[in-house]
């Protein structure tokens, strides 16, 4: 899959993109927002890599790497999961602390949308993030999304449980 926008492409992975893509995994503030857990190790970041690749020449699902029109890589995105029965899908994004605050996501997220809508004609096109992260609630609200919940203790962050921002788009949003 690939998607081009003004400023961005979203690519597949590649093998030679383990050096960004360790840069993106290892770096411990992109995964404080996103809940989960930074890699420690070159091999480990490889492996997540390897499986990556191989997933993505068997499903257009799953993250991306992201980059600007002059090749540097900023982080990854893509449509996470596809519900065929209800004609929903979620999607995700992650960039480089380097390029926050830049509208790189926003543009992201808008393009993902706008790909399930028009491409794999979805209804609805969902996302989740942690309540406290702000500055991604505002990404997915001005990309037209809508917040429609709170999930109270939805994600468990080590011994201490998050509660995670539901988003949703229909078709008639776009």
């Amino acid at each position: 899959m690939k998607i081009e926008t003004q400023r961005l492409i979203l690519r597949d992975y590649r093998p030679e993109d383990l050096e960004i893509y360790y840069t993106l995994k290892a770096e411990p503030t992109v995964w404080e927002d996103l809940g989960g857990a930074a890699v420690h190790q070159k091999g480990e970041a490889a492996k997540l890599l390897g499986d990556t690749i191989a997933s993505q020449i068997s499903s257009d699902t799953g993250y991306r790497a992201l980059c600007l029109k002059d090749g540097t890589f900023i982080g990854e995105a893509g449509i996470l999961q596809v519900n065929k029965n209800d004609n929903r899908c979620r999607l995700g994004y992650r960039l480089l602390p380097a390029y926050w605050g830049n509208g790189y996501a926003t543009e992201i997220v808008t393009a993902l949308a706008q790909l399930a809508f028009r491409v794999l004609k979805m209804e609805r096109v969902e996302a989740l993030t942690l309540a406290e992260n702000r500055a991604a609630c505002a990404v997915l609200e001005k990309a037209g999304f809508t917040k429609e919940g709170e999930l109270r203790h939805y994600r468990r962050l080590v011994s201490d449980y998050q509660n995670v921002c539901f988003y949703g788009k229909l078709r008639t949003d776009a």
